[in-house]
């Protein structure tokens, strides 16, 4: 796909010497001072993407003599004369089984050119892009890297992204213009931005830009139409109609939440917005929702969320308008725990206060999970009909922030499906204030 916003680089790296000598320079060239030592030759091969390019240099700069460098002299170079060197995104969070050209990703692997990222439901990816700006590749999703690059000298940038499926999220950085620019492809449009919050989607036919803050160019390729988006507008291109500036909705409106949630049962219900059909977000560890946890997704002003254990978190929330697009986000804190107060939703019982460990108790042996038709696991366990038993299931082996606590008489239980990922799984008889010893572990892996 051609992209429309690089014809201005294109066509200065076209124009001849004599219209270089009567532009202005450019905020965004690159000012070399020369140094003791330096030559023409020297500058040609390190700075420039080709010798030949020093007679460009030479007229920009109006030298009276083309083939004279002085130390202590400035030179302005256009960013298109510069030479390039390759460039690299990184991994800084991830949840679920996110891949990496096919291969599974972890924290700090590198995302060059012509590499291809997906995540599976319920997971994200967060990347740091190589001018500093983040991108936040959310659940169901497929992105390329098209072109990654940076100049060999100063903080000159190029990202070109390609989004074929599903949702990102980006906060670019601001420089100067020319200096970073990064552009987002997509089936029928691609946005050029400078610096700015914005989404992106590809929802089946439909390409959508959903604009938080800052100013971005969305040029449709089919349609050859061009629009300016600003702070709190979106447009949709679906490769047939003319595109159009549309509002988004407003922040959604939060009731007043429960001091604290039961993992068993985070739901709530939502104030009316009007022209809201639904609400989409995620759950965060922090404040600024750089380590994701689980999408959120609701159809109606309810909103239900799965899979979290104890711990605090952020919540954040928009609203999703007739046309799919997602308005401004809102966040408000969520508080996780066990309180006996809740402990009958879902079979889910708050763990009694026990002592340590009692021998007089049976050590179980925990078997392999299976998977049952629908959203269920069904754990069993050599022991006792007779005892309870207490399962616990947890994203780390330390089991600091269970995922699932629940109490069961007799030796087996039917769980909630986590979502993709791998999971640690442990259990122990109880009977009253007395607890036996803590089973063998077994991993699940859901995908």
């Amino acid at each position: 796909m051609k992209l429309k916003i690089n014809v201005l680089i294109i066509a200065l790296c076209a124009f001849n010497g004599n219209v270089f000598a009567e532009i202005a320079p450019a905020s965004a060239d690159y000012i070399y001072q020369v140094k003791q030592g330096d030559n023409l030759g020297k500058l040609s091969r390190e700075l420039l993407d080709s010798p030949a390019r020093w007679n460009d240099v030479s007229r920009y700069n109006k030298l009276k003599n083309a083939n004279l460098i002085t130390p202590g002299q400035a030179l302005r170079m256009q960013l298109a004369w510069l030479k390039n060197v390759p460039a690299e995104a990184r991994v800084e969070s991830l949840t679920g089984a996110v891949t990496l050209n096919g291969h599974a990703v972890k924290v700090g692997d590198a995302v060059p050119t012509g590499a291809s990222l997906e995540t599976p439901a319920g997971g994200s990816v967060r990347l740091s892009l190589p001018d500093g700006s983040m991108m936040n590749v959310l659940e169901k999703s497929n992105v390329a890297a098209k072109q990654l690059v940076k100049k060999q000298q100063g903080n000159f940038f190029t990202a070109v992204f390609r989004l074929v499926t599903g949702r990102i999220e980006v906060f670019k950085k601001k420089y100067p213009l020319g200096q970073a620019p990064l552009h987002i492809q997509s089936k029928n449009a691609t946005i050029g931005v400078r610096g700015t919050h914005f989404r992106m989607g590809q929802e089946g036919d439909n390409t959508l830009a959903e604009i938080e803050e800052g100013q971005v160019a969305f040029d449709a390729e089919k349609m050859t139409q061009h629009l300016e988006l600003t702070g709190m507008q979106g447009s949709v291109a679906d490769g047939v109609h003319s595109m159009k500036v549309i509002p988004l909705l407003a922040q959604p409106k939060f009731p007043i939440l429960d001091a604290a949630f039961s993992p068993a049962s985070v739901t709530f219900t939502m104030l009316e917005l009007s022209g809201a059909t639904g609400y989409r977000g995620e759950v965060a560890k922090d404040e600024g929702f750089e380590q994701l946890v689980v999408p959120v997704n609701s159809s109606n002003n309810v909103i239900n969320i799965a899979g979290l254990g104890e711990g605090h978190y952020w919540l954040r929330l928009r609203a999703v308008d007739k046309h799919g697009l997602q308005g401004r986000e809102g966040k408000i804190p969520l508080i996780v725990k066990w309180s006996r107060a809740n402990s009958h939703a879902l079979s889910f019982d708050a763990p009694p206060k026990r002592t340590k460990p009692s021998s007089a108790l049976p050590l179980v042996k925990l078997n392999p999970p299976t998977f049952e038709q629908g959203d269920q696991i069904t754990v069993n366990w050599q022991g006792e009909a007779t005892l309870q038993y207490e399962l616990q299931v947890a994203s780390s082996a330390d089991f600091l922030l269970p995922w699932i606590t629940q109490i069961s008489q007799g030796a087996q239980l039917s769980v909630p499906t986590p979502m993709p990922g791998h999971y640690f799984m442990r259990v122990r008889a109880i009977d009253g204030t007395r607890v036996g010893e803590w089973s063998n572990l077994v991993g699940l892996d859901v995908k």
